[in-house]
Protein backbone atom coordinates (compact mmCIF):
# COMPACT_ATOMS: atom_id res chain seq x y z
CA UNK A 1 0.00 0.00 0.00
CA UNK A 2 1.18 3.46 -0.72
CA UNK A 3 2.70 5.72 1.94
CA UNK A 4 0.68 8.54 1.69
CA UNK A 5 2.32 11.78 3.93
CA UNK A 6 -0.24 14.54 5.09
CA UNK A 7 -0.46 17.28 2.90
CA UNK A 8 2.13 19.94 3.73
CA UNK A 9 0.14 23.06 3.03
CA UNK A 10 1.20 26.46 2.08
CA UNK A 11 -1.75 28.69 0.99
CA UNK A 12 -2.15 31.62 -1.50
CA UNK A 13 -4.34 34.19 1.17
CA UNK A 14 -7.15 35.58 -0.16
CA UNK A 15 -5.50 39.37 0.82
CA UNK A 16 -2.70 38.34 -2.32
CA UNK A 17 -5.54 37.15 -4.65
CA UNK A 18 -7.54 40.34 -4.03
CA UNK A 19 -4.24 42.12 -4.33
CA UNK A 20 -2.88 40.71 -7.45
CA UNK A 21 -6.37 40.98 -9.15
CA UNK A 22 -7.07 44.95 -8.23
CA UNK A 23 -3.10 45.84 -9.51
CA UNK A 24 -3.57 43.65 -12.32
CA UNK A 25 -7.16 45.15 -13.43
CA UNK A 26 -5.85 48.80 -12.96
CA UNK A 27 -2.44 48.34 -15.77
CA UNK A 28 -3.39 50.28 -19.30
CA UNK A 29 -3.54 46.74 -20.68
CA UNK A 30 -5.71 45.07 -17.86
CA UNK A 31 -4.59 41.39 -16.36
CA UNK A 32 -5.23 38.93 -14.34
CA UNK A 33 -2.28 36.00 -13.42
CA UNK A 34 -3.05 33.22 -14.74
CA UNK A 35 -2.29 30.74 -11.46
CA UNK A 36 -5.69 31.79 -10.64
CA UNK A 37 -7.23 29.91 -13.09
CA UNK A 38 -6.85 26.49 -11.57
CA UNK A 39 -9.26 27.20 -8.53
CA UNK A 40 -11.37 23.19 -8.35
CA UNK A 41 -13.30 23.90 -11.52
CA UNK A 42 -10.61 25.61 -13.26
CA UNK A 43 -8.66 22.54 -13.23
CA UNK A 44 -10.85 20.16 -13.78
CA UNK A 45 -11.89 22.29 -17.49
CA UNK A 46 -7.69 21.95 -17.77
CA UNK A 47 -8.57 18.44 -18.27
CA UNK A 48 -11.10 18.59 -20.67
CA UNK A 49 -9.03 20.81 -22.65
CA UNK A 50 -6.19 18.14 -22.91
CA UNK A 51 -8.76 15.71 -24.41
CA UNK A 52 -9.69 17.92 -26.91
CA UNK A 53 -8.87 17.30 -30.99
CA UNK A 54 -7.39 21.22 -31.77
CA UNK A 55 -5.50 20.83 -28.30
CA UNK A 56 -2.19 19.22 -29.63
CA UNK A 57 0.06 19.70 -26.80
CA UNK A 58 -0.85 17.16 -24.24
CA UNK A 59 -1.19 13.79 -27.22
CA UNK A 60 1.74 15.30 -28.60
CA UNK A 61 3.96 14.74 -25.00
CA UNK A 62 2.59 11.94 -24.16
CA UNK A 63 3.35 10.24 -27.80
CA UNK A 64 7.01 11.15 -26.78
CA UNK A 65 7.03 9.72 -23.38
CA UNK A 66 5.93 6.49 -25.33
CA UNK A 67 8.49 6.38 -27.27
CA UNK A 68 11.16 7.22 -25.05
CA UNK A 69 10.48 7.27 -21.60
CA UNK A 70 12.52 4.12 -21.29
CA UNK A 71 15.86 6.39 -22.93
CA UNK A 72 15.29 9.32 -20.16
CA UNK A 73 15.21 7.06 -17.86
CA UNK A 74 18.55 5.42 -18.51
CA UNK A 75 19.90 9.01 -18.26
CA UNK A 76 18.68 9.45 -14.51
CA UNK A 77 20.64 7.60 -11.52
CA UNK A 78 18.70 5.00 -9.13
CA UNK A 79 17.61 6.33 -5.77
CA UNK A 80 16.86 9.66 -6.63
CA UNK A 81 12.89 11.62 -5.52
CA UNK A 82 10.49 12.89 -8.25
CA UNK A 83 8.83 16.27 -7.52
CA UNK A 84 6.22 17.43 -10.38
CA UNK A 85 5.14 21.08 -10.11
CA UNK A 86 1.68 21.32 -11.33
CA UNK A 87 1.15 17.78 -11.55
CA UNK A 88 -2.73 18.06 -12.29
CA UNK A 89 -3.94 14.27 -12.78
CA UNK A 90 -0.43 12.27 -12.69
CA UNK A 91 -0.76 11.01 -16.03
CA UNK A 92 2.25 11.85 -17.86
CA UNK A 93 4.55 10.90 -14.94
CA UNK A 94 3.10 7.64 -15.02
CA UNK A 95 5.09 7.19 -17.77
CA UNK A 96 8.36 7.47 -16.04
CA UNK A 97 7.58 5.78 -13.11
CA UNK A 98 6.82 2.97 -14.88
CA UNK A 99 10.65 2.66 -16.43
CA UNK A 100 12.49 4.06 -13.52
CA UNK A 101 13.52 1.15 -10.56
CA UNK A 102 14.37 2.62 -7.09
CA UNK A 103 12.19 6.14 -6.95
CA UNK A 104 12.31 6.73 -3.75
CA UNK A 105 9.35 9.36 -3.40
CA UNK A 106 7.12 11.13 -5.75
CA UNK A 107 6.32 14.35 -4.95
CA UNK A 108 3.18 15.90 -6.38
CA UNK A 109 3.16 20.01 -5.93
CA UNK A 110 0.06 21.56 -6.75
CA UNK A 111 -2.16 24.78 -6.16
CA UNK A 112 -5.53 22.80 -6.59
CA UNK A 113 -6.29 20.24 -3.34
CA UNK A 114 -8.54 18.75 -5.55
CA UNK A 115 -5.67 18.25 -8.20
CA UNK A 116 -3.43 16.77 -5.26
CA UNK A 117 -6.18 14.13 -4.60
CA UNK A 118 -7.02 13.42 -8.16
CA UNK A 119 -3.32 12.40 -9.00
CA UNK A 120 -2.76 10.31 -5.56
CA UNK A 121 -6.03 8.53 -6.28
CA UNK A 122 -4.58 8.04 -9.80
CA UNK A 123 -1.18 6.53 -8.84
CA UNK A 124 -1.25 4.64 -5.84
CA UNK A 125 -2.94 1.68 -7.46
CA UNK A 126 -0.44 2.27 -10.13
CA UNK A 127 2.58 1.94 -7.52
CA UNK A 128 1.44 0.57 -4.50
CA UNK A 129 5.24 0.29 -3.15
CA UNK A 130 5.89 4.15 -3.87
CA UNK A 131 5.73 6.85 -1.10
CA UNK A 132 3.95 9.55 -2.18
CA UNK A 133 4.55 12.93 -0.36
CA UNK A 134 2.20 15.53 -1.55
CA UNK A 135 3.15 19.71 -1.22
CA UNK A 136 0.07 21.78 -1.86
CA UNK A 137 1.59 25.30 -2.85
CA UNK A 138 2.09 27.48 -5.34
CA UNK A 139 5.76 26.47 -7.03
CA UNK A 140 5.81 30.14 -9.08
CA UNK A 141 6.20 31.94 -5.39
CA UNK A 142 10.10 32.24 -5.03
CA UNK A 143 9.57 32.49 -1.03
CA UNK A 144 7.20 29.95 -0.57
CA UNK A 145 9.65 27.76 -2.72
CA UNK A 146 12.22 28.37 -0.76
CA UNK A 147 10.68 27.45 2.75
CA UNK A 148 9.15 24.13 1.83
CA UNK A 149 12.21 23.10 0.45
CA UNK A 150 13.61 23.95 3.92
CA UNK A 151 11.10 22.40 5.95
CA UNK A 152 10.36 19.26 3.73
CA UNK A 153 14.74 18.56 3.37
CA UNK A 154 14.45 18.61 -0.92
CA UNK A 155 17.32 20.84 -1.23
CA UNK A 156 19.20 18.24 0.25
CA UNK A 157 19.11 15.11 -1.54
CA UNK A 158 18.77 14.27 -5.39
CA UNK A 159 15.29 15.34 -7.33
CA UNK A 160 13.95 15.26 -10.52
CA UNK A 161 11.97 18.03 -11.23
CA UNK A 162 9.79 17.29 -13.83
CA UNK A 163 7.52 19.77 -15.28
CA UNK A 164 5.33 18.48 -18.38
CA UNK A 165 2.75 20.45 -20.62
CA UNK A 166 4.62 23.66 -21.71
CA UNK A 167 3.36 25.42 -18.84
CA UNK A 168 6.52 27.50 -18.34
CA UNK A 169 5.31 28.80 -21.77
CA UNK A 170 2.79 30.48 -19.74
CA UNK A 171 5.08 32.98 -17.65
CA UNK A 172 6.65 35.66 -19.28
CA UNK A 173 10.69 35.04 -20.10
CA UNK A 174 11.99 36.98 -16.48
CA UNK A 175 9.25 34.89 -14.36
CA UNK A 176 10.02 32.21 -16.10
CA UNK A 177 13.85 32.12 -15.63
CA UNK A 178 12.23 32.93 -11.71
CA UNK A 179 10.46 29.46 -11.67
CA UNK A 180 13.57 27.89 -13.58
CA UNK A 181 15.43 29.15 -10.93
CA UNK A 182 12.82 27.49 -7.97
CA UNK A 183 13.24 24.68 -10.06
CA UNK A 184 17.23 24.18 -9.55
CA UNK A 185 16.62 24.79 -5.97
CA UNK A 186 13.90 22.06 -5.78
CA UNK A 187 16.49 19.47 -7.73
CA UNK A 188 18.87 19.25 -4.96
CA UNK A 189 22.33 18.07 -4.69
CA UNK A 190 23.58 17.13 -8.35
CA UNK A 191 19.36 16.96 -9.66
CA UNK A 192 17.59 17.09 -12.95
CA UNK A 193 15.21 19.25 -14.26
CA UNK A 194 12.96 18.08 -16.80
CA UNK A 195 10.69 20.09 -18.88
CA UNK A 196 8.62 19.93 -21.82
CA UNK A 197 8.02 23.11 -24.30
CA UNK A 198 5.93 23.84 -27.32
CA UNK A 199 7.68 24.51 -30.35
CA UNK A 200 7.42 27.45 -33.07
CA UNK A 201 4.93 26.04 -35.61
CA UNK A 202 2.12 26.81 -38.09
CA UNK A 203 0.02 29.86 -36.81
CA UNK A 204 -3.30 28.47 -37.56
CA UNK A 205 -2.67 25.22 -35.83
CA UNK A 206 -1.71 27.36 -32.45
CA UNK A 207 -4.39 29.60 -32.90
CA UNK A 208 -7.21 26.85 -33.39
CA UNK A 209 -5.47 24.97 -30.17
CA UNK A 210 -6.41 28.08 -27.98
CA UNK A 211 -10.04 28.72 -29.10
CA UNK A 212 -11.69 25.23 -29.53
CA UNK A 213 -15.13 24.60 -31.31
CA UNK A 214 -16.36 23.29 -28.51
CA UNK A 215 -15.77 26.59 -26.31
CA UNK A 216 -13.83 24.98 -23.35
CA UNK A 217 -11.27 27.05 -23.87
CA UNK A 218 -13.60 29.88 -23.57
CA UNK A 219 -15.41 28.26 -20.12
CA UNK A 220 -11.69 27.89 -18.72
CA UNK A 221 -11.28 31.73 -19.33
CA UNK A 222 -14.38 33.26 -18.22
CA UNK A 223 -14.19 31.32 -14.51
CA UNK A 224 -11.26 33.16 -13.40
CA UNK A 225 -14.02 36.10 -13.86
CA UNK A 226 -16.31 33.40 -12.05
CA UNK A 227 -13.67 32.58 -9.71
CA UNK A 228 -13.25 36.33 -8.66
CA UNK A 229 -17.25 36.77 -8.09
CA UNK A 230 -17.34 33.52 -5.66
CA UNK A 231 -14.07 34.54 -3.63
CA UNK A 232 -13.74 38.33 -3.84
CA UNK A 233 -17.54 39.64 -3.95
CA UNK A 234 -17.18 40.28 -7.51
CA UNK A 235 -19.68 41.68 -9.71
CA UNK A 236 -18.96 40.27 -13.41
CA UNK A 237 -21.42 38.94 -15.75
CA UNK A 238 -19.83 36.31 -17.68
CA UNK A 239 -22.07 37.14 -20.76
CA UNK A 240 -20.52 40.78 -21.27
CA UNK A 241 -17.22 39.14 -22.25
CA UNK A 242 -15.87 36.85 -25.48
CA UNK A 243 -12.81 34.94 -24.97
CA UNK A 244 -10.06 35.40 -27.65
CA UNK A 245 -6.85 33.62 -28.87
CA UNK A 246 -4.31 35.74 -30.55
CA UNK A 247 -0.81 35.39 -31.99
CA UNK A 248 1.91 37.69 -30.82
CA UNK A 249 4.84 37.21 -33.44
CA UNK A 250 7.13 40.05 -31.41
CA UNK A 251 7.18 37.72 -28.62
CA UNK A 252 6.33 34.33 -30.23
CA UNK A 253 3.09 33.89 -28.05
CA UNK A 254 -0.18 32.90 -28.52
CA UNK A 255 -2.30 35.53 -25.94
CA UNK A 256 -5.30 34.56 -24.14
CA UNK A 257 -7.80 37.53 -23.75
CA UNK A 258 -11.37 38.39 -22.58
CA UNK A 259 -12.40 41.40 -24.21
CA UNK A 260 -15.62 43.34 -23.06
CA UNK A 261 -18.49 43.60 -25.14
CA UNK A 262 -20.05 46.55 -23.77
CA UNK A 263 -19.09 49.81 -21.70
CA UNK A 264 -19.47 48.27 -18.00
CA UNK A 265 -18.29 48.85 -14.70
CA UNK A 266 -17.88 45.98 -12.30
CA UNK A 267 -16.83 46.01 -8.70
CA UNK A 268 -14.79 43.92 -6.72
CA UNK A 269 -14.32 44.27 -2.92
CA UNK A 270 -16.62 47.46 -3.10
CA UNK A 271 -13.65 48.77 -5.83
CA UNK A 272 -14.75 49.69 -9.35
CA UNK A 273 -12.99 48.71 -12.24
CA UNK A 274 -14.66 50.47 -15.61
CA UNK A 275 -14.05 49.18 -18.73
CA UNK A 276 -14.62 50.24 -22.62
CA UNK A 277 -16.14 48.25 -25.45
CA UNK A 278 -13.28 46.34 -27.04
CA UNK A 279 -11.11 46.64 -24.10
CA UNK A 280 -9.81 43.28 -22.81
CA UNK A 281 -8.23 41.81 -20.20
CA UNK A 282 -4.89 39.52 -20.75
CA UNK A 283 -5.26 36.39 -18.95
CA UNK A 284 -2.38 34.34 -20.21
CA UNK A 285 0.87 33.56 -22.87
CA UNK A 286 1.81 30.60 -23.83
CA UNK A 287 5.33 31.32 -25.53
CA UNK A 288 6.55 29.03 -28.26
CA UNK A 289 10.44 28.21 -28.15
CA UNK A 290 12.80 27.04 -30.51
CA UNK A 291 15.34 25.01 -29.09
CA UNK A 292 18.25 27.57 -29.18
CA UNK A 293 15.91 29.98 -27.41
CA UNK A 294 14.91 27.73 -24.61
CA UNK A 295 18.39 27.16 -24.28
CA UNK A 296 19.52 30.68 -24.10
CA UNK A 297 16.42 31.24 -21.07
CA UNK A 298 17.41 27.92 -19.15
CA UNK A 299 20.96 29.21 -19.27
CA UNK A 300 19.62 32.03 -17.69
CA UNK A 301 18.77 30.09 -14.73
CA UNK A 302 22.14 28.43 -14.40
CA UNK A 303 21.05 25.44 -16.05
CA UNK A 304 22.41 23.58 -19.09
CA UNK A 305 20.52 21.64 -21.77
CA UNK A 306 21.97 18.13 -21.98
CA UNK A 307 19.35 16.17 -24.49
CA UNK A 308 15.76 16.66 -25.68
CA UNK A 309 13.23 14.48 -27.46
CA UNK A 310 10.90 15.56 -29.59
CA UNK A 311 8.16 14.07 -32.23
CA UNK A 312 8.08 13.81 -35.96
CA UNK A 313 6.35 16.79 -36.17
CA UNK A 314 8.70 18.89 -34.36
CA UNK A 315 5.77 20.10 -32.51
CA UNK A 316 7.19 19.56 -29.10
CA UNK A 317 10.20 18.83 -27.16
CA UNK A 318 10.86 17.37 -24.00
CA UNK A 319 14.37 18.81 -22.56
CA UNK A 320 16.58 17.45 -19.53
CA UNK A 321 18.54 20.08 -17.50
CA UNK A 322 21.11 19.94 -15.08
CA UNK A 323 22.67 22.65 -12.85
CA UNK A 324 25.49 24.48 -14.32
Amino acid sequence: MSQLTAIKQCNITDTEFLTDVLSGLAQQQKTLPCKYFYDDKGAALFEQITSLKEYYVTRTELAILEDYSKAIANMLPENLSIIEPGCGSGKKVAYLLAHMSNVNTFVPFEISSEMLNYSLAHLSPLFPELSISPLLGDFTHSQMVKQLTKDTSLDSQTNLVYFPGSTLGNFAPVKAIEIMNNFHRLCGVNGYVLIGIDLVKERQVLLDAYNDKAGITAAFNKNLLQRINNELNGTFDLDNFSHESRFNEQHSRIEMHLVSKCDQSVVINNQRVDFIKGESIHTENSHKYTLESFKQLAGQANLNLERTWQDDSNYFALCLLRPQ
